[in-house]
Parts: C-alpha cells; sequence; structure tokens
C-alpha cells in the first residue's frame, strides 16, 4: 500500500551549502539523487527546505504540497541566508553582508535592521533537508 499522505517524509539534514538533489527512494544517505539542484523548495512554515532536481520538482508537484519554491541561486541552503518570497530568490541580508564584510560586531542599529525583515522574508534554518517519497508495502 503506497502511503498517500500530502506530506513529503522528512530526514535528516544535510551538509550547509550543499546544493545536490536530496531525494532518496529508500530514506538513506546512500541513496540521495545527489544530480545538480535546480529547484530549492520550502517545505512547511516550520522552515523545512530541501533541494531537487528538475526531475524530482516534477515528482514534487505531482505528489506533495510544499509552501514555496524558486531556481537555486548561490545562497541558498547557506546558514544565515532568508528565504525571499517575493523575490523568488534567498539572500543574506545587506546589514549581515556588510558586516561580516567589515569584520565588525553587529551594532544595535543593525540588529534593529535584522528585526525589522519583512514577514515574507523568512529564514531557511541553515541544512535543508533530505526527502523521500515515503513507504510503500
Amino acid at each position: 500500500m503506497t502511503d498517500l499522505s500530502p506530506w513529503v517524509p522528512k530526514h535528516g539534514p544535510r551538509t550547509a551549502g550543499q546544493q545536490l538533489c536530496a531525494y532518496t527512494p529508500t530514506g538513506r544517505e546512500e541513496d540521495y539523487c545527489n544530480r545538480p539542484a535546480t529547484w530549492h523548495v520550502m517545505w512547511d512554515g516550520d522552515l523545512d527546505n530541501s533541494f531537487t532536481c528538475d526531475q524530482h520538482m516534477e515528482l514534487i508537484k505531482r505528489r506533495w504540497m510544499y509552501d514555496d519554491r524558486h531556481p537555486v541561486v548561490a545562497d541558498c541552503g547557506m546558514p544565515g541566508a532568508l528565504w525571499k518570497y517575493n523575490e523568488n530568490r534567498c539572500e543574506f541580508p545587506p546589514t549581515l553582508v556588510q558586516v561580516g564584510a567589515a569584520r565588525q560586531d553587529v551594532t544595535a542599529s543593525a540588529s534593529a535592521d535584522i528585526s525589522s525583515t519583512t514577514t515574507s522574508d523568512r529564514s531557511t534554518g541553515g541544512p535543508n533537508s533530505g526527502w523521500t517519497e515515503g513507504p510503500s508495502e
């Protein structure tokens, strides 16, 4: 019997910054697709997210519910990057990039800038998770 849940089965985190397809038909790490990812998928309000290739994005669209998706960009999956819903991508907050480049401490005004980030900008929570089609009997 096939699991007909609209929610994708989730697995543990993968290495931060790794942009490879996280689909695994068995749930085992050694069976990940590992093709270069073309899509970054936000699964739910818990900020669970993962990468997928074009082939497995088609499976996702037919089989599961997800919150959002966008084409993979360099910042996707990096710790501290924000999911930019309205801009269809991930990016580092400008304040953090400037502070990191200058190697300064974050000041109270920079903290205020970060806290005023809109609700359409959500942290991807760092390492992405693997996912599988789910158990079938």
